[in-house]
């Protein structure tokens, strides 16, 4: 698990070459989205075919995701 920002990032496999990150905040709060509007206490990343590649997914939604 590694901390981005203000998030927590763990990365696991769901299956062969099928990498999903989860994100979670660190304080423990929920996650705010802006579109749609909703809270979440973890959000995952669509499945990828590497760890390296679903970290750089939640980076991505984490900067400009809308995440709140």
């Amino acid at each position: 698990m590694i901390t981005y920002k203000e998030y927590h990032i763990e990365q696991f496999e769901r299956g062969p070459k099928r990498w999903v990150a989860r994100i979670t905040r660190t304080d423990g709060r929920k996650i705010r989205t802006i579109l749609p509007p909703s809270e979440h206490t973890y959000l995952d990343t669509k499945p990828t075919a590497s760890a390296e590649k679903a970290e750089e997914l939640a980076k991505e939604g984490i900067d400009f995701g809308g995440l709140v």
